[in-house]
């Protein structure tokens, strides 16, 4: 999809995903939101069967909202193309011929910076449910699977098998329901309204959220293309070895390693490059370990976790595999 032309006041999802589809009015009010991911699948919770139940639930929803519709206040229309960063590249005749979602957040994240007002805050945008301690079934999003001990919706009561019906004034039909409630609720201290039903029995509770609680692990933010912009960098990539290649390198076939595929040499980020190559780091080893961390469930989780979790100035161990042996490389952390 070309997101060029698209009103982002009206067409309001999680931009990172790969694919949402809105059930709406033509006023502008969104019924639900068909979207929504974990992080290991972008298809988690997207099946057909999912989309058919909620398209028919939501008719009688459309049908009620038609004899007494409450339009939401217009905003004034917002373009991606009309971002400062794709504005300035248009008129320097670099405007992409294709807007992807994710371009979104990267022109906001760009802007923000260039003008001082940047917030890591501003990342924890549309929440996974784990972070109120949810997981949803895959086959029927509005079902929790799981209640994690000790998090706000254990404390509201919630168990395994209860159907949410509403959360902070929004019916629930779908993953990306939940994360709009959450989304638009505050991300500090917090109450927030949660009404399921157990076994034919409506209970109304409270979901009692701590300060930050939308603060995400790397490992829940790790799929995210807006971590990309997030500095500090590493300066290098690559794959992660499968179990073949890791049985071939001597290692566990449970071990994380992944090769450096590429240092990079590119753009605002050359620097960062120049400055793994210079700690030492080569194309085709075998990264072991970041700082002493060797559980990465993959480089998307190693790149989240490095931005996140490091600062400019602190110098951190690597550990390679170069040739057969192993050796530890000293990294600087650079913004």
């Amino acid at each position: 999809m070309n997101l060029a032309g698209v009103d982002l006041s009206v067409f309001r999802f999680d931009y990172d995903l790969t694919f949402a589809a809105l059930l709406m009015n033509p006023d502008g009010t969104i019924y639900h939101v068909f979207a929504g991911r974990d992080a290991e699948d972008a298809t988690s919770h997207l099946t057909e069967g999912n989309l058919v139940r909620v398209l028919d639930e939501t008719l009688p929803e459309h049908e009620a909202y038609s004899r007494n519709p409450s339009p939401p206040k217009a905003a004034p229309p917002r373009r991606i193309e009309e971002l400062p960063k794709w504005a300035k590249r248009a008129k320097e005749g670099k405007a992409p011929d294709c807007f992807h979602c994710h371009m979104v957040f990267d022109a906001e994240h760009e802007d923000l910076v260039d003008r001082k007002r940047w917030d890591r805050d501003l990342l924890w945008r549309w929440p996974d449910p784990v972070q109120a301690g949810l997981r949803l079934r895959r086959e029927d999003p509005a079902v929790v699977a799981e209640v994690l001990p000790g998090s706000a919706a254990a404390a509201a009561d919630l168990k395994p098998g209860d159907r949410l019906l509403r959360l902070g004034g929004y019916r629930i039909l779908t993953f990306g329901d939940v994360q709009r409630a959450l989304h638009e609720a505050d991300g500090g201290k917090t109450r927030l309204p949660v009404t399921f039903d157990r076994a034919g029995l409506e209970i109304v509770g409270e979901f009692r959220l701590p300060k930050d609680w939308k603060v995400a692990d790397p490992e829940v933010f790790a799929w995210r293309p807006s971590k990309w912009p997030l500095s500090p960098k590493p300066g290098f990539g690559g794959p992660r070895l499968g179990a073949s290649e890791l049985r071939a390198a001597g290692l566990p076939e449970d071990a994380f390693a992944m090769r450096v595929g590429y240092i990079v040499d590119w753009g605002d980020a050359a620097h960062t490059g120049r400055n793994a190559a210079k700690a030492g780091i080569r194309k085709g080893d075998l990264v072991l370990s970041v700082a002493g961390k060797d559980d990465f469930t993959g480089p998307d989780h190693l790149h989240a976790w490095y931005r996140l979790k490091l600062k400019a100035g602190m110098k951190v161990p690597v550990v390679v595999l170069r040739g057969g042996r192993r050796e530890t490389l000293q990294l600087p952390v650079v913004e």
